[in-house]
């Protein structure tokens, strides 16, 4: 709660998306205006060039996405393991842990960020592509099959990425250092079904929709109060429903983001616990108690110990 400033840059991430999102659009048609893509009668080179122009905007849409996204992971997991081994540098809105958490981020980290992100990016855009061939009855089995393995792998992508931008917010390492020194960790604690297990992120989920809800209630609530006596109860019927969906969708998008960081930090303090269980009963030793007891009730089958490996 001390540092709340990590909040910041996830509550502007949006945006951040948007202002990109328009720069590549206008980027986009003028590539294709450049290859002729406007044209009435185009040439197979310039429908060649604006399908490959489609893939790489595609591309950096999702790449800009994750990338985003996992600074974002990158700041809060590095000011989550500053505040384990550290608690008078992570004690205030803008500490000195979340300020070095954004500047690693940014730049030293940066490249990390971007490898990682790269490869859930490229794997999304092929998803894509196959997902249009399949309209195509010669090939449609094949597609099917192909679609299936990326998932898979895209699936596997995405979990390894996180772990692996989680350490290399808390230690600066490399994105294949950070991923290697993860998994092992993990399988030397014999903690693989604690990392599995994803509750916190499915019960954040649900607070989500519930906000979502709550808000496109209220708001329904509200224009039916003040607009019932003066409007055809048809066109209030209406409205009511425009109303409640766009404020669901940007409460709960607003909510999700937002609880994306309290995920990261339970997901951080897990690499912590299993990493750094003594500087953590050392720092905050009442905290320490209470999540041993915890974790020793949820998983019985895992020792939890305090030996730094």
């Amino acid at each position: 709660r001390a540092n709340i400033g990590v909040f910041s840059f996830a509550f502007f991430s949006p945006l951040l998306n948007f202002i990109m999102f328009i720069i590549q659009t206008m980027a986009f048609i003028a590539v294709l205006s450049l290859f002729g893509a406007f044209e009435d009668d185009p040439s197979d080179s310039a429908a060649a060039g604006s399908t490959f122009a489609f893939l790489f905007f595609c591309l950096s849409i999702y790449w800009t996405s994750e990338v985003i996204k996992n600074i974002s992971t990158v700041i809060v997991s590095g000011t989550v393991g500053t505040w384990w081994v550290a608690p008078l540098e992570a004690s205030s809105f803008c500490s000195i842990a979340v300020l070095d958490s954004i500047r690693r981020a940014t730049t030293y980290s940066f490249g990390s960020i971007c490898y990682g992100s790269l490869i859930v990016a490229i794997l999304n855009v092929i998803i894509d592509s196959l997902r249009r061939f399949r309209g195509n009855s010669n090939c449609i089995l094949f597609c099917c099959c192909i679609q299936c393995i990326l998932q898979f792998l895209e699936r596997i992508a995405v979990y390894f990425n996180k772990w692996a931008m989680i350490h290399v917010g808390i230690y600066g390492y490399d994105f294949m250092t950070a991923g290697k020194n993860v998994v092992t960790l993990f399988k030397a604690r014999g903690w693989t079904s604690i990392i599995s297990s994803n509750l916190v992120s499915r019960a954040l989920t649900m607070v989500a929709v519930f906000i979502g809800l709550a808000t496109g209630s209220l708001i329904t609530m509200v224009w039916n109060i003040f607009e019932l006596g003066d409007s055809e109860e048809q066109v209030v019927t209406a409205f009511s429903y425009i109303y409640f969906y766009a404020a669901f969708v940007i409460s709960f998008l607003t909510a999700n983001i937002l609880l994306s960081v309290v995920s990261t930090a339970c997901d951080t303090a897990i690499v912590c616990f299993a990493e750094g269980s003594a500087e953590f009963e050392h720092n905050h030793p009442e905290l320490s108690i209470i999540m041993n007891e915890t974790y020793a009730d949820a998983y019985p089958e895992v020792q939890f110990h305090h030996e730094i490996i």
